[in-house]
């Protein structure tokens, strides 16, 4: 359900919105950054088509808007878009907010951590309001670990696993966010 201060995107969407509130730019310039072997491409693969599409959804949205254009030298002008002041808001928001299931932190909960440091922006707050949600879905799963047969057992076993996976990523990225980042260019 979309709340009226947080559209309901997908994480591409997120993704290229939060590109574009940086700084304008068009969408091949966007589609460039999530190339696999990018910083952002590495971990989140936006493909070309995708974050047109991404693009033409947000512009439907008012979240961002056309402000120019730039000549190419491989093909049409390129509309180069911003994203509205409400838009960076509630950009700035979403990049905050911990990451409420378990399923979600390799790609949302990566991508903002990612995009944070693009921004030269410290993860700690998100980190320590992430393991606030990490403490509340352990205490969840240790209610039901011994509970049901032995499939049902493992797979508690397995996501209690994968808690402590994203307690070290966090433990990682905390130590690493008391070094200065590295503004994008």
């Amino acid at each position: 359900m979309e709340k009226p201060d947080r559209p309901d995107l997908p994480l591409a969407e997120w993704i290229v919105l939060a590109l574009v509130a940086e700084r304008p730019s068009h969408g091949f310039a966007i589609a460039a950054l999530t190339v696999e072997g990018t910083d952002m491409g590495e971990f989140w693969h936006i493909s070309r088509p995708m974050v047109y599409r991404s693009i033409t959804r947000l512009v439907e949205r008012g979240l961002i808007t056309p402000v120019g254009t730039e000549e190419s030298d491989r093909g049409p002008q390129r509309t180069i878009y911003a994203a509205t002041r409400s838009a960076k808001t509630i950009v700035n928001r979403w990049l905050g907010e911990p990451v409420g299931h378990l399923r979600d932190i390799r790609a949302d909960l990566t991508s903002k951590l990612l995009l944070l440091q693009r921004r030269g922006i410290s993860p700690a707050r998100l980190v320590e309001r992430q393991r606030v949600v990490l403490d509340e879905i352990e205490e969840a799963l240790r209610v039901k670990e011994h509970t049901g047969d032995h499939v049902t057992r493992a797979i508690y076993a397995w996501r209690l696993d994968l808690v402590h996976a994203a307690r070290q990523l966090l433990d990682a990225v905390n130590v690493d966010s008391t070094r200065p980042a590295a503004k994008a260019s």
